[in-house]
């Protein structure tokens, strides 16, 4: 029965989306792109510059249609019916989901040809867009998470605000004092030093001890190592113990005495209930908004190796699209002069094409002279220290989401141990990725090979020899290897 529902349903959103498509195309005499995005004012202004930048440059007139909201599970419906939208937002690991199940055209010749190839954007996102070689998507923009600190907060209280590159011992000493100088001794606590860890914190600082949340083929979990339980412990000391850190509980609790619920979390930092939040340069969109005006920015603290999350929010062309040479005209504007200015001058992010994170209306915003620098520092983290996130293609995002808030929330609670908490997970992980590839046999066939893979480049680290960069698959692998010498630069 469950089935049955399933297929009428998809049947019914295929039958309807076609025949709305079909009648709104007869409407207009050039032909009709349809986004599938968030709708905002913003992405309707980007629509308005794609279309007259198609006319300015002698292509087909079109018309760019947005559709949203942008729900990762209506693409795979409408896009497995064969009526999706011509362009597909992509965050946080899409492109390698909707890639899997052949929902993305491969645009790696085209790249080339028309100018929106990888060498176009920032090396620490190319793992965002292409898959075993081949380029699917190209930036809409580029961010990534760092520390804003609310300044006035901290000279509050008289401190000043956390250096620009920390260790995890200067944020335990300087978080303590903060919060010891902003609670009031015997009264309930209601200021706290950070917002909840989310997984990209977690990963960042596992990163930073030379450990990433999968292995080098991204075939396995590396979630059960002695670092990943060093690091789950200092959290939990953050958390339960130094109170700089609130349990979500607490994280409740205030978000439900704020008056600005709408912007939840950033009202509470601009009031001074966080010290910092973690954010990327779109947060400054929000921070015009409601504060708070003076900032500050620091990377992630680390261990021993600095590192940060750089991510693309990418725009993809269906596969299925009956419009698929039109579509591809989108990625090359998001490549164009006119899309990145809007970009650099609008902070949704920074601007997919490097060369505009520079000049006078990137770094110094005429309007916000309180944010002169901060730009140019979010800049230099994405090109200096920034790395992909590793989306294992045999595992979904949302699915390693999912367990390690579980994990991480069963830990803290004092439900189960760190020991247990981390083996469980990883074994979870391994086992859901079998499950997983079993459904493919092209996956099956590909995790077969990267699991051998990955014991030649165990043998190979045990045995002291340099391992072929080939065999790694895992974005931060790729770079760590080589930056401690055990893997020679690609070419």
């Amino acid at each position: 029965m469950k089935y049955l529902f399933i297929v009428i349903s998809v049947g019914l959103v295929a039958a309807s989306a076609l025949t709305f498509f079909s009648f709104s195309e007869k409407q207009n005499d050039r032909p009709v792109l349809r986004w599938m995005t968030g709708v905002n004012p913003v992405r309707e202004k980007q629509a308005e510059l794609f279309e007259q930048w198609m006319i300015d440059n002698g292509y087909p007139a079109v018309e760019l249609r947005i559709e949203g909201p942008k729900k990762t599970q209506k693409n795979i419906v409408q896009g497995v019916s064969g009526v999706a939208g011509d362009i597909f937002d992509c965050y946080y690991g899409e492109i390698n989901l909707f890639q899997s199940i052949g929902l993305l055209e491969d645009v790696t010749d085209a790249a080339e040809e028309m100018g929106f190839g990888l060498s176009e954007t920032y090396a620490g996102v190319w793992s965002d867009l292409a898959i075993d070689g081949r380029q699917y998507g190209f930036p809409r923009c580029v961010d990534t998470f760092v520390c804003w600190a609310n300044v006035e907060a901290f000279e509050k209280v008289g401190l000043s605000a956390p250096p620009a590159v920390w260790t995890l011992e200067e944020f335990e000493r300087i978080g303590a004092q903060y919060v010891d100088l902003s609670n009031r001794p015997g009264e309930h606590q209601t200021v706290y030093f950070s917002t909840q860890w989310g997984l990209f914190a977690t990963t960042t600082l596992l990163r930073s001890m030379g450990v990433d949340i999968y292995n080098e083929t991204m075939t396995g979990s590396y979630l059960d190592k002695p670092e990943a339980r060093e690091l789950y412990a200092t959290v939990y000391r953050w958390v339960n113990d130094l109170n700089l850190i609130p349990t979500a509980a607490e994280s409740k609790a205030l978000s439900s005495q704020s008056s600005r619920t709408d912007k939840g979390v950033i009202y509470l930092f601009s009031q001074g209930n966080f010290g910092l939040i973690f954010a990327g340069r779109y947060a400054t969109l929000y921070f015009r908004e409601i504060g708070p005006k003076k900032l500050s920015i620091s990377e992630y603290p680390h261990k021993a190796y600095r590192n940060a999350i750089s991510f693309a929010r990418s725009s993809a062309v269906y596969k299925g699209s009956k419009h698929k040479d039109l579509a591809v005209y989108f990625l090359k504007f998001m490549a164009s002069d006119v899309y990145n200015k809007e970009i650099a001058e609008n902070p949704d992010g920074l601007p997919p094409s490097p060369k505009f994170a520079y000049g006078e209306a990137f770094s110094h915003p005429e309007e916000y002279p309180n944010e002169w620098g901060l730009h140019d520092q979010i800049r230099d983290v994405v090109n200096e220290i920034g790395i992909s996130f590793s989306y294992s293609p045999y595992l979904q995002m949302s699915t390693l989401i999912r367990k390690e808030r579980n994990a991480m929330d069963s830990f803290l609670a004092d439900r189960i141990s760190v020991e247990e908490a981390l083996s469980e997970l990883a074994l979870s992980i391994e086992t859901d990725m079998v499950r997983f590839t079993s459904e493919s046999e092209k996956l099956k066939v590909k995790y077969a090979k990267q699991v051998q893979d990955q014991k030649e480049i165990e043998r190979l680290r045990r045995e002291g020899k340099m391992v072929p960069l080939y065999l790694i698959t895992n974005p931060f692998y790729r770079r760590y290897y080589v930056d401690k010498g055990w893997s020679l630069p690609e070419g």
